[in-house]
């Protein structure tokens, strides 16, 4: 069978200018100072696709990754090397790529399927599917830039999976929204599979490329350290990512958590521990925030849920944390407060609730 990507020593490079005046630009120059470096974001990349194929694309951060799918999607063009593809392809590089602020989200829902190449009259009969699957329900003709990250990211993939199309490239968007969304959302690349789908996915989540992938590129200072089975690639990552040797590891379904954005935790503060309340599951607490799993016994894979700094991890850790009476996390905060939204966020227990005028309360389940 013919491939559907091929990539062949493909290479991209980046100048990076440190002169950010021209006072600075002109004292670098007396000096014979370099206002400008070179940075290989992507460095003799060759790898081939099969149709069909579901290839997960992994790396720390500034591997080359985004920079890749980039490539592969047509946004970028390399400096050297060549790229082939066949069929059409549709991608969600970013949060709301597509999106036009100052549209509603109806809008942008027509707007960012005549980009993916359908027609009007096929956007007409998919429109309600679309709408459907993203959960917007109201908002739909609300502008976009009021929307939360959440409401971009599911209207977004909605409209890139209800497309017709050969290939999908996905980047990093399954982390945006809940634990049921990101459910919903896999269940739906497992369809795309089953109809042979290619399919080229960028994540940190082992748990989700395990479930949805069979193979795994994984990249290092932009050049292919390993390609091969799932299984292999991911081990082959974890050993040689540096966000786990630290003097607590992270292991687990927290690191798959964790690895997709260290950053906003920091290092872990302490070891995994189990938590003791009602619901049996793990935590582990860390500089910036708190990373919660349990098993839901609903049948899927246990959920696991992060909090960083903000209203919420302060009360949270004061009424006990994952031991105490609201229990461990079910989803991340949602609602905008700059929209006069309440801020909720689901427990095991009950939900928290912050709105300006009340503050922050927390309705135990009934």
């Amino acid at each position: 069978m013919k491939p559907v990507i091929v990539f062949n020593d493909v290479s991209k490079t980046f100048d990076i200018k440190h002169a950010q005046s021209f006072k600075q630009a002109f004292i670098s120059a007396v000096k014979r100072q370099e206002s400008t470096t070179h940075f290989n974001a992507v460095e003799r990349v060759s790898f081939e696709v099969p149709q069909g194929q579901s290839v997960a694309l992994m790396g720390r951060n500034g591997s080359g990754k985004s920079t890749t799918l980039k490539l592969l999607s047509g946004v970028m063009d390399p400096d050297a090397g060549w790229i082939r593809t066949r069929g059409r392809i549709a991608g969600l590089l970013e949060v709301g790529a597509g999106f036009h602020p100052d549209l509603t989200g109806r809008e942008n829902v027509y707007l960012n399927a005549a980009i993916l190449g359908m027609s009007r009259a096929e956007t007409d009969a998919r429109f309600e599917e679309i709408l459907n699957f993203s959960e917007i329900g109201e908002f739909i003709d609300t502008e976009v830039k009021r929307y939360s990250s959440g409401m971009y990211s599911r209207l977004g993939f909605s409209v890139a999976v209800h497309t017709e199309l050969d290939t999908l490239l996905v980047d990093e968007v399954l982390s945006v929204g809940d634990a049921e969304f990101r459910k919903k959302c896999e269940q739906r690349m497992l369809e795309l599979q089953a109809q042979g789908k290619t399919m080229f996915i960028v994540s940190h989540n082992a748990a989700q490329v395990r479930k949805l992938c069979e193979r795994g590129i994984v990249l290092d200072h932009g050049r292919v350290v390993f390609d091969g089975p799932i299984d292999e690639a991911i081990v082959h990552l974890q050993a040689n990512t540096e966000t786990v040797t630290t003097a607590f590891p992270v292991v687990g379904h927290i690191y798959d958590y964790y690895a997709n954005n260290p950053a906003i935790f920091g290092a872990p503060t302490g070891p995994q521990q189990e938590a003791r309340g009602v619901t049996p599951g793990v935590y582990q607490e860390f500089e910036k925030g708190l990373i919660t799993s349990y098993v839901p016994g609903d049948g899927g894979g246990p959920l696991t849920v992060g909090l960083g700094r903000g209203h919420f991890l302060p009360v949270y850790l004061k009424h006990g944390g994952p031991n105490g009476e609201w229990g461990l996390m079910r989803s991340t905060p949602q609602g905008m407060l700059e929209n006069y939204e309440a801020r909720t966020m689901e427990f095991t227990n009950g939900t928290a609730v912050f709105t300006l005028d009340e503050g922050l309360h927390f309705k135990p389940k009934q």
